[in-house]
């Protein structure tokens, strides 16, 4: 009886073993199938079709005729009636991009370094991106050149830091920071801080600071600056900033408080941007922005700080309206060599 079962045991391993040989066997890329628009990849020791077109990688078993003019037909039917020459030439500028990624990939990690240095410098400067290539490295090359030798200056010449590399490496930087705060911010409680802008293009933008306990540190960054593609109720703004709070996963349930001025869409018990909030966060608690309060109180003084106001309002408007009164009085500033020559337009604020 042992005798049939380990009979029929090898039988059964043996089929076991034909059926992953059969598995195993795959047809090898044929330069015809060029005609279709592919060429291959070799993927754990399989070679598998890889169009040229789409850059999608078939799987194994579509190494076959039929399906590989199937998939030129369905996804790339305007180029069903090219030649071979057509797809000869997409091969060969494939394999350019391919061999110039390589080149552009294996920089020295210290020039690497070196570049996101003087992207981080430029960023903080607010300085143009094109000043990189245009003074820092020529400027750079002069001084060690100088001071220690050619063959020194000619190593700065591999750091990369023409004008798209820098503005990719301020992104990159501008993303890290974006993520190390939100990664702080996910799991704690906070308040933020909204207000509508306008720049000097009449873009408007819907800006967000944040604040929270970080250890026994009080942390206030700016969190987001989206634009305002839409109108500017309360909805809206209620919309980019959910969108911005469910893309990152920050819960509405540790917002503690928000900060805004006292316009309706933002400050309305009923439909205003702090009544939606509310909605996801029950315990928030709003407060009017302390600029815009001081603003406010300006314009309830008494009569005798009120006429003072008026006359500093008609002299600064008199002296910055006319160009030469300014220049004129800037020359009266120099001669009295006082600390300041210009005057700021009126605001009420700047009185309280």
């Amino acid at each position: 009886m042992e005798k049939f079962l380990n009979i029929e045991s090898k039988r059964k391993q043996n089929e076991d073993n034909c059926k992953e040989e059969n598995k195993r066997k795959f047809r090898k890329y044929d330069n015809n199938y060029l005609d279709f628009g592919f060429t291959y990849i070799t993927i754990d020791n399989e070679e598998r079709p890889k169009c040229i077109i789409c850059l999608k990688v078939l799987a194994a078993d579509s190494m076959v005729p039929n399906k590989l003019k199937r998939h030129l037909e369905t996804n790339h039917s305007t180029l069903n009636n090219k030649s071979r020459d057509y797809f000869v030439r997409q091969l060969a500028k494939l394999e350019k991009q391919s061999s110039s990624f390589v080149k552009q990939t294996s920089i020295p990690s210290k020039a690497l370094l070196a570049s996101y240095k003087v992207a981080f410098r430029i960023a903080q400067c607010k300085k143009p991106h094109t000043i990189a290539e245009d003074l820092i490295l020529p400027s750079a090359i002069d001084m060690v050149s100088t001071l220690i030798g050619e063959s020194v200056a000619n190593q700065l010449k591999n750091i990369p830091l023409s004008n798209n590399t820098i503005s990719r490496r301020i992104q990159d930087i501008s993303d890290n920071i974006n993520d190390q705060l939100i990664d702080k911010l996910r799991n704690k409680n906070f308040a933020i801080q909204l207000d509508e802008v306008t720049d000097n293009n009449k873009d408007a933008y819907l800006i967000c600071y944040v604040r929270f306990m970080d250890g026994v540190d009080i942390i206030e960054e700016l969190l987001f600056c989206k634009s305002i593609l839409s109108g500017t109720k309360a909805k809206d703004l209620f919309h980019i900033t959910n969108n911005f709070m469910d893309h990152n996963n920050i819960k509405w349930e540790n917002c503690l408080g928000v900060c805004t001025d006292g316009a309706r869409a933002m400050s309305g018990q009923y439909g205003g941007l702090q009544a939606l909030i509310r909605q996801k966060a029950p315990e928030m608690i709003w407060t009017h922005c302390l600029i815009h309060r001081e603003a406010l109180a300006s314009q309830n003084i008494n009569c005798s700080l009120n006429c003072v106001l008026e006359i500093v309002i008609k002299v600064v408007n008199y002296v910055k309206t006319r160009p030469v009164k300014a220049r004129f009085f800037q020359k009266l500033c120099e001669e009295m060599r006082t600390e300041h020559t210009t005057l700021l337009f009126y605001c009420n604020s700047y009185f309280v």
